[in-house]
């Protein structure tokens, strides 16, 4: 599987490393440690063509600006392999901005996920999957259902990341967002 994402800010990213400790120590929680880049995925295929995915990110990030995302609370996806996240709230910036990369991520990938086209999209930072059962699912609620999960992050690049079988997921690319100066003059000075 590889994944278009954005790989989160420092802060964020520290604080999310931090909990995926806290839950490995007191949790069991390892799964987590197969892609180990906190990051939220805008797209998941089974593969992507590698020149074309390149481009494609490269071009989208040249064309964005670094925006903000906010988080709002903790999540749950059930199932036979529950996955615990933090969910990002969605509003018209992030939804626009998803579907421009899902509309281009289309076009060079193999197997795309339907669990993250715009329909069916749930924005989130995955903290455990793959080894959560009911004890460690309850440990873990324990643990982080009285933090509070209302950040704001920065986003500011696109990456993809990818891992076949069993490996440790790789970085393969990471194109960060042009900075925009503020104090640009619109007018021509005197």
């Amino acid at each position: 599987m590889q994944a278009i994402v954005s790989l989160l800010e420092e802060s964020a990213y520290s604080r999310i490393e931090a909990m995926w400790r806290i839950l490995e120590l007191k949790c069991g929680l390892k799964g987590i440690k197969a892609t180990p880049f906190p990051h939220f995925s805008w797209h998941v295929a089974e593969d992507y063509t590698t020149g074309p995915v390149a481009a494609m990110l490269k071009e989208s990030a040249d064309r964005s600006q670094p925006f903000t995302v906010t988080t709002s609370g903790l999540g749950i996806f059930t199932g036979q392999e529950p996955v615990i996240y933090v969910l990002i709230a969605k509003d018209e910036k992030l939804l626009r901005f998803h579907k421009t990369i899902w509309r281009h991520a289309r076009k060079v990938s193999l197997g795309p996920s339907h669990f993250y086209s715009p329909e069916a999209w749930v924005p989130h930072i995955t903290l455990a999957h793959s080894d959560v059962d009911r004890d460690a699912l309850v440990c873990a609620i324990e643990e982080l259902a009285f933090r509070p999960f209302n950040w704001e992050v920065r986003i500011d690049n696109l990456a993809l990341v990818g891992q076949a079988g069993e490996e440790i997921g790789q970085l393969k690319y990471r194109f960060d967002f042009p900075e925009v100066d503020l104090h640009i003059r619109t007018t021509p000075a005197l």
